[in-house]
């Protein structure tokens, strides 16, 4: 009987495990945002709601985040873990109504507020997917910092998958459009980097829309830190992972 027992508990154990260690960061499951988020939306431009497992957000049209001064982006940030070294992911849908809106940019953010720093690295006006990013009053465009991936190599009218690896002071940029496709890079940015120090800077989801848009609607079905030990459970709690049953 201890032996039955024993097999029983191990295999609900296994499955428990098994089920968790599947688990991103944050799948959207549920209906509440988890309070690992802090929702940036200054000029309340922005609207979500968590739906089928994903998160759902409608923009207003021209909610622009650019140079310091041009605040109207919505984020969703967090703290980024206690490493030199680690990589986000995530999973968006730009084009919900066939096509990704004009004037519109959204993806995964590296943002330090206190020196107006940011990264934003995802599909970008229905054109590629690319990095923008500022300093300040120091804005860059694709043709300056030069990353981005093309369209030929990576569609954006339907899911795409977005990665950024942060090595030290250096940043590099992935894209690709279904899970069993290679990683594209896009390039490397080492400029941004130091701005990104402990304690100075957050990451998360960004994003924004400027002249010539429209309101446009965006939906996310994971974003993942894998690094970290713990997901967030469909109630928007802090879920053991694998990485911490090991332990």
């Amino acid at each position: 009987m201890r032996i039955k027992a024993w097999l029983i508990l191990s295999a609900i154990f296994l499955g428990i495990t098994c089920m968790v260690y599947a688990a991103h960061l944050d799948d959207f499951n549920g209906t509440k945002l988890s309070s690992i988020w802090t929702y940036r939306d200054p000029k309340g431009n922005g609207k979500y709601k968590l739906e089928d497992g994903k998160l759902i957000l409608d923009l207003k049209a021209f909610s622009d985040m650019y140079k310091q001064g041009v605040d109207g982006g919505v984020m969703f940030l967090i703290d980024p873990p206690d490493m030199v070294d680690f990589s986000i992911e995530m999973l968006i849908n730009v084009a919900v109504k066939g096509t990704q809106p004009p004037s519109t940019h959204a993806g995964i953010v590296f943002f330090n507020e206190d020196k107006w720093a940011y990264s934003i690295w995802g599909p970008y006006t229905a054109r590629d997917i690319r990095v923008e990013d500022c300093v300040g009053q120091d804005y860059r465009w694709r043709d300056q910092a030069q990353i981005g991936v093309d369209l030929p190599d990576v569609a954006i009218d339907q899911d795409v998958y977005l990665k950024v690896v942060k090595t030290g002071k250096k940043l590099e940029f992935f894209a690709k459009g279904s899970s069993d496709e290679d990683w594209v890079s896009g390039g490397v940015d080492e400029k941004l980097g130091p701005y990104y120090k402990p304690g100075e800077y957050q990451v998360g989801m960004a994003f924004k829309s400027w002249s010539g848009s429209v309101d446009s609607t965006f939906e996310v079905e994971y974003f993942d830190i894998p690094e970290l030990s713990t997901a967030v459970d469909p109630k928007g709690k802090l879920a053991t992972t694998w990485a911490s049953v090991k332990r």
